[in-house]
Order: structure tokens, then C-alpha cells, then sequence
């Protein structure tokens, strides 16, 4: 099929329009969202009646999970190498967090996951006491000490679990049990649960985004794309958990803008894939690039993080044309299959597990926040 330009024309000259629209509105609807959230939690907390053991279990899960805040906004992200410590501050954040949703909506299964996270989180602090390395200027500790030390960083979760396991008004109130049934893919979600899922897409998009510059600069340095990369940026190869904020913008963006637009431009096409692919490609560069530039302006007038000076058709070294194609194949290769498909996933994924993944997630995002921009 040949690719009528005029109908390219057509379609890119109203996709402007059509994304400052798709894109106040959705963002009218996010922040109404996040208000109707507030009050529906509000209102579940006023009707909820929680038994004061399960209330008290809760809350040694949140201490949990505040106590491991707390020794993260004490360092520095450079002294924070990976270790087994890090499988012990995600695993416990991720834990907690999904026990104290599970609790809060009187699931059962708050009490196998209570127990399941203090039990991890006591082993791999064990781990890490007997195998990560000592940090620079500590005297290392005895077997004994080392032990003692495993067993404080895991009271809040033992508390927390020996609370709901042992207290019978917690297990009497803890009863519920988790709902796996198919949702109804007609079913339209509310606002607050596209708060929750655009806020959990933008955490995803920093993590994968940054994992996708890691292998973006591996083909650079195996020459199979022109470019220059910097191996002791330390941020990018070491920090491998670094969220990347750009790239997370770039995923709300293509939620709220580059992903409506494609369904508009294949109704202005009559539903004809290549014209409005083309178009969409067009759009998706302007995005992209303009992403890249200010991102650039704010975080790299110094030429820190990348330096395009001497790549062909750059401009001020900020941007350039084979990067440009790059991240726009990306966003429209995410705007037309990936994100689509995660859609149409989340229309069907039973509602209890989709807010059981944000409740162990979004602890999670938090923590790495925490620890690398706080």
C-alpha cells in the first residue's frame, strides 16, 4: 500500500490540536482522580473498624518500612553500594508495604505475607551482615554481634507478624479473602485507579528507561551505532536502580498524549495504518526531541551526562538526529503495541492483584527515590 502524503498532511496538521486537548483533559482527570482517591480512602478508613491488634500490626509494618527511610536519608547514594542489604531494603519496603494494604482491606493473606516478609527480611540480613563487605573505617564485628544486629533489623516485621499471626481479634478481623476473579474488560476505571496506574507506569518507565540507555550505550561501545559514552558515569552503569525521571515523563506522555493520538489519527485516515503510523512518527520525533532538549538545558548544560557536539545534524549538543530516530522509533513502537497491550492487560487483571503490585511497588519507587534524589 503506497502512503498518500495528503493524507499524512491531514492528519499530522490536526494531531497538534488534538494532543494540547487529550492532554488537558487527561490531566483535568488525573487530578480529579487523585482528589476522589483521597476521599474514598477517607471514607474506607471512617467505616473501617480495625481491631486494635491489627491496627497495632499495621503499625509495626509502616515502622518497617519508615525505619528503613530513615537509614537511607542518612547516606549518601555513594555509599551506598549494592549488596545484599539492597535485596533486604527492597524486599522489606516491598513486603511491609503489600502487608499493610492486605491488613488494611482485612485480606487473610496479610498474615502469610507478614510472616513471609519478616522471615526474609531476617535471612537477608543475616546475609548481608556475614557477607557484604565491612564499610571503609569500621572494625568488623563478631559472629555474635553480627547476629544480634540481623535480628533488630527484622523486629518490626517479627512484631508485625507474631501481631497478626497470634492475636485472635487480629485473625478474627483479618478474614477476607483475595479476589482473583477475571475483571470485566467493559468495566471503566475509576479515577482513582488511573491515578494508580499512570503513577505506577512513570515509576516502571524510569527504571526501564534507564536500563534501555545501559544497552544503548553497550551497541555504541561494540560500534554498532555511531556515538561517544562515558564508562566512569556512575549514575548510569553503577546505580543501575537510578530512576531516570525523563524517561518516566516520556511514558505519562505517551499515556496521555501520543497514545490517544494514534486512535485519532487512524479515525482521520478512515483507519488506514500506514498514513497515520507516518503521521504519528512525525508527532512522536517533535515529542521526543523536545523531551531531550530541555532535559538537556536543565541536567546537562555542562555536558556531564552526554555530549553531542561532534555527532552529525546535533543541535548545541543537546540533541541529535540518529538519537532522535532512536527514542522516536521507542515511543511509537510503546505508543502503538506496548502500551496498548498493557491496557488491555489491566482491563482484565483482577483489581485485587493490581493493587497488591502497587502496594509492593510503590514502597519500592519510594525508597530508591529516597536514597538517590532526597
Amino acid at each position: 500500500m503506497s502512503i498518500r502524503f495528503k493524507d499524512i498532511g491531514k492528519a499530522t496538521i490536526g494531531a497538534g490540536m488534538m494532543a494540547v486537548q487529550a492532554g488537558a483533559g487527561a490531566l483535568s482527570k488525573l487530578g480529579t482522580g487523585v482528589r476522589a482517591a483521597g476521599q474514598a480512602t477517607e471514607a474506607s478508613i471512617a467505616s473501617k473498624a480495625l481491631p486494635l491488634a491489627a491496627q497495632a500490626g499495621i503499625g509495626a509494618e509502616v515502622h518497617a518500612i519508615a525505619t528503613r527511610f530513615g537509614r537511607a536519608a542518612r547516606v549518601h547514594a555513594s555509599e551506598y553500594p549494592y549488596g545484599w542489604h539492597t535485596v533486604r531494603d527492597l524486599a522489606q519496603v516491598a513486603g511491609s508495604g503489600a502487608a499493610v494494604w492486605l491488613a488494611w482491606k482485612g485480606k487473610r493473606a496479610a498474615i502469610p505475607v507478614s510472616i513471609a516478609t519478616a522471615a526474609a527480611v531476617a535471612g537477608l540480613s543475616a546475609l548481608s551482615e556475614f557477607r557484604d563487605p565491612q564499610p571503609a573505617g569500621t572494625q568488623e564485628a563478631d559472629a555474635r554481634r553480627k547476629v544480634i544486629r540481623a535480628a533488630v533489623d527484622s523486629l518490626p516485621n517479627i512484631a508485625g507478624a507474631a501481631t497478626f499471626a497470634l492475636a485472635p481479634s487480629a485473625r478474627n478481623a483479618l478474614t477476607a479473602p483475595l479476589d482473583f476473579a477475571r475483571r470485566d474488560p467493559l468495566k471503566p476505571f475509576s479515577r482513582m485507579d488511573e491515578a494508580r496506574n499512570l503513577v505506577m507506569l512513570y515509576g516502571v518507565y524510569t527504571m526501564v528507561g534507564h536500563w534501555l540507555e545501559m544497552a544503548f550505550c553497550e551497541l555504541i561501545r561494540l560500534g554498532i551505532v555511531d556515538g561517544d559514552y562515558d564508562r566512569s558515569n556512575t549514575m548510569l552503569w553503577d546505580w543501575w536502580l537510578h530512576p531516570f525521571p525523563a524517561e518516566g515523563i516520556a511514558g505519562v506522555l505517551i499515556a496521555l498524549l501520543l497514545s490517544p493520538l494514534r486512535e485519532h489519527l487512524l479515525k482521520l485516515t478512515g483507519g488506514r495504518t500506514v498514513p497515520a503510523l507516518a503521521a504519528s512518527f512525525l508527532v512522536n520525533q517533535v515529542a521526543c526531541t523536545s523531551i531531550d532538549y530541555l532535559t538537556g538545558m536543565v541536567a546537562n548544560r555542562n555536558y556531564e551526562l552526554w555530549d553531542y557536539r561532534e555527532m552529525p545534524f546535533n543541535f548545541q549538543g543537546q540533541v541529535c538526529l540518529q538519537n532522535s530516530l532512536v527514542y522516536t522509533a521507542a515511543a511509537t513502537l510503546v505508543a502503538w503495541v506496548a502500551y496498548p497491550a498493557r491496557q488491555k492487560w489491566l482491563r482484565v487483571m483482577p483489581d485485587d492483584a493490581t493493587n497488591l503490585m502497587a502496594a509492593a511497588f510503590l514502597p519500592v519507587y519510594a525508597f530508591l527515590c529516597q536514597l538517590y534524589f532526597i
